[in-house]
């Protein structure tokens, strides 16, 4: 006899999930409302959003901002591919770079003000691994460790309600950092201001931490506006 297996509830979800996808859907499929699987499913909306956030992970799902979870197209996608998605959600994805960019700059500043040596030693491994997935060529693990290093942040500001409102925005940028950091000027262009900030919160200088980040949002924005019109050819 097997031993019974005590799985999780969000892997029962995700896997619930990955059958419907596969039994009903074909690529580019729009899934059916968090609302919606919360009540066919019986579990609360929480656990459905990590559901489709490890099926994101694993390249089942796409999360496009203000419109939903979509199966994902598993042919492989090239950089012209992740050009596309950024043209097709430039607005969403501006709306949302314009709330990090004042919310982020505010909690670098308050992290470099309140911070412990764990803290910095933790923000300093990540920005480390970062940078080590950049030389690897790996966009996925990029992806994954920018968004830790921003969360890392701002979960280091010391307030509760900028966590709880970056949570939210946050579940909008995940598929936008795994298609940007497919575009190589984007991953060269998020190395330094990285450092910068890092340097900054390291010498407790938290107007120049929230200069820093300001600065690099600035140029995430930038980056968009310049992928958004960048012709086939010149797409790395």
């Amino acid at each position: 006899m097997e031993p019974i297996r005590r799985i999780p509830i969000v892997q029962q979800v995700e896997e619930r999930i990955g059958e419907l996808i596969a039994e009903q859907y074909k690529s580019g499929d729009k899934l059916p409302a968090e609302m919606q699987l919360c009540q066919t499913l019986g579990v609360g909306r929480g656990t459905v959003r990590e559901a489709f956030r490890l099926l994101q992970a694993k390249g089942l799902v796409e999360i496009k901002p203000g419109r939903g979870a979509f199966v994902a197209n598993q042919s492989g996608e090239s950089g012209m591919a992740a050009i596309d998605w950024l043209v097709e959600n430039e607005r969403e994805l501006r709306d949302s770079i314009e709330i990090r960019t004042a919310l982020e700059p505010m909690a670098a500043r308050c992290m470099a003000e309140r911070c412990n040596a764990e803290d910095v030693q933790h923000l300093s491994e990540i920005h480390q691994r970062f940078l080590q997935a950049i030389r690897d060529g790996d966009p996925e693990q990029i992806a994954r460790l920018d968004e830790c290093f921003h969360n890392t942040i701002v979960e280091c500001s010391g307030n509760a309600l900028l966590v709880e409102i970056n949570s939210n925005v946050c579940r909008g940028m995940q598929t936008f950092r795994s298609k940007t950091f497919q575009v190589e000027q984007n991953v060269r262009n998020a190395v330094m201001p990285h450092s910068n900030i890092m340097n900054a919160i390291l010498a407790r200088d938290s107007a120049q931490a929230e200069r820093e980040m300001r600065a690099h949002l600035d140029k995430v924005a930038e980056d968009l506006a310049q992928n958004v019109k960048v012709p086939a050819h010149e797409v790395g």
